[in-house]
Formats: C-alpha cells, sequence, structure tokens
C-alpha cells in the first residue's frame, strides 16, 4: 500500500512540475520574445492571468452544457436548442475576451508586439506540443 502511495505521489509530483516548468517556459518565452520590461511584464501577465481565468471558466460552462447532452433524450427538442445557443454564445465569449486581450496588449506593449504576441503565443504552443508527442 505504502508502495502505491509513494508511485501515486511521485506521478502527480512530475505532472505538475511538467506543468510548472511548461508555464516557466512559456513566461520566459514571452518576456524574451517581446522584450518586455519589468513594468510591460508585470501588466501583461496580470491581463493575460486575467483572460486566462475567464476562458477557463467560459470552457468549464460549455463543458457542463455538453454533458447535459449526452442524455438529450430526457430533454426536450426547446431545451435541446437553448443549450445549443448557450454553447454558441461561449464560443463568442471566448472570441471577445482574446479580441479584449489583444486590444489591451496594444495599450500595455505597443501595436507591433501585440501583434507578436499572437505569432510566438502560436509558435511557443507548437514547441510543446511536439515536445510533447516525443
Amino acid at each position: 500500500m505504502k508502495l502505491l502511495v509513494a508511485v501515486f505521489f511521485l506521478f502527480c509530483s512530475s505532472v505538475l512540475f511538467s506543468q510548472e516548468n511548461t508555464d516557466s517556459l512559456h513566461f520566459n518565452y514571452l518576456n524574451t520574445s517581446l522584450s518586455l520590461t519589468d513594468k510591460e511584464q508585470s501588466h501583461f501577465w496580470d491581463r493575460y492571468d486575467k483572460m486566462k481565468q475567464e476562458q477557463t471558466q467560459i470552457v468549464t460552462s460549455q463543458r457542463d452544457m455538453k454533458k447535459s447532452l449526452m442524455y438529450a433524450f430526457a430533454k426536450s427538442d426547446k431545451e435541446i436548442k437553448s443549450i445549443i445557443a448557450q454553447i454558441a454564445e461561449q464560443d463568442i465569449l471566448k472570441v471577445r475576451l482574446k479580441r479584449d486581450f489583444m486590444i489591451d496588449c496594444v495599450d500595455l506593449l505597443d501595436a507591433e508586439r501585440a501583434i507578436k504576441f499572437s505569432i510566438y503565443e502560436k509558435k511557443f504552443k507548437k514547441m510543446t506540443k511536439s515536445d510533447n508527442s516525443k
């Protein structure tokens, strides 16, 4: 039993460390790529974290709504249409959050670096995705 607990703890630790390491790499990659000053870093990451938290809330809400559709046989067509419309509205909210963040980036940084943010963000995701697939 102790061995099982130890293995589970080791597994959980490695997963958490991996996520922390990725977050740290992401932070450093964008700070360097965008040439953020200390002041810019503070404002940028506060705003970024706020956007990510809001996106996470939306994704969680959508997941719950999608799960409720798994038992659609117990719902009327009207209820199903309402849930589908709500899921679509949540997609629109996600796009608006990203748009508002990008507009704020122009104010926090400048137009050129705000545009580069999207490019560097995609590059980082590709790099981590290819690293995770190895």
